[in-house]
């Protein structure tokens, strides 16, 4: 390990400091940093206006504030993973953005059982306004891939993406949701799926997020976690989705890194009409 969980948590605290630029602290780590003393030794090494503006006190009050938020997740039940630990998933070591750049999360957060990394994962995505066929679509695909034992991935929105979920559950499989949120239940988004959230962790599956408890859902967080769904999978699968919906940034993610898109064609007139699915028909 490079960096550790604890470590990294406290330079995201810093002003300035993205994921990005921890990446690129850790690459010039000569040894491994767990705690406090050696990142105020390793950052003593460093050049630059960015890094000299940071002091040993700033290092020390976002370490304190990392030790709060590491506290604030065990008392509900939350875990932290590093990009740097093995229990990491390998998908999401090569994540992309839907431009084709190279994007995994730094630390993961997350609520339920890890094992099912180990299964293969497939997105089942939508628009939150489907059709009744664009439900059962959902519903049919997720519970089919479930049965052949596929992790059933997606975004617990309301819509598509909740059918995708109780499909597997419903068939007896598994189901990944990933959040733009933190994963105490105060916060989970939308408010209506806070059950589903609960029914997902008691099945044996999977609550993810890239952010700490207590974070409320933002708009650049619901872009930002499409990537993940994509990366975690092997394939994604569109159930419904109008031109410029906000499917698209798990589709163009999924296209720029060369996995399998599929896209559910309607053959009754009313479905392959409608808003919400000429995305699909674009595809």
């Amino acid at each position: 390990m490079v960096l550790s969980t604890e470590v990294i948590l406290t330079l995201q605290q810093l002003d300035g400091v993205g994921n990005k630029t921890i990446f690129k602290l850790a690459n010039q780590v000569s040894a491994p940093i767990y705690n406090l003393g050696q990142l105020c030794d390793f950052w003593k090494s460093l050049k630059g206006k960015k890094v000299e503006a940071i002091s040993k006190e700033d290092l020390e009050e976002a370490y304190h504030t990392a030790q709060r938020i590491m506290t604030c997740c065990e008392q509900n039940g939350v875990g932290v993973m590093s990009y740097y630990e093995d229990c990491f998933p390998k998908e999401l070591r090569v994540c992309v953005n839907e431009t084709g750049k190279l994007d995994p999360p730094i630390l993961l957060y997350y609520k339920g059982n890890i094992k099912v990394f180990e299964r293969p994962g497939i997105a089942v995505i939508g628009t939150r306004e489907p059709t009744v066929n664009g439900v059962h679509a959902g519903k049919y695909f997720s519970s089919e891939f479930a049965k052949n034992g596929y992790n059933i991935v997606s975004g617990l929105a309301v819509g598509c993406d909740a059918a995708g979920h109780q499909g597997a559950l419903e068939a007896g499989g598994v189901t990944t949701a990933f959040l733009a949120n933190g994963l105490d239940w105060e916060s989970i988004y939308p408010k209506e799926n806070l059950e589903l959230a609960r029914n997902i962790i008691e099945k044996g599956g999977l609550l993810l997020s890239e952010y700490p408890v207590g974070q409320s859902c933002g708009r650049y967080g619901l872009v930002a976690r499409d990537r993940l769904q994509a990366g975690l999978s092997y394939a994604t699968v569109v159930i419904q989705t109008g031109e410029k919906g906000g499917t698209m940034h798990a589709v163009n993610a999924t296209i720029n890194s060369g996995k399998l898109l599929f896209a559910v064609e309607y053959k009754n007139g009313e479905d392959a009409t409608h808003e919400k699915v000429q995305g699909n028909v674009k595809l």
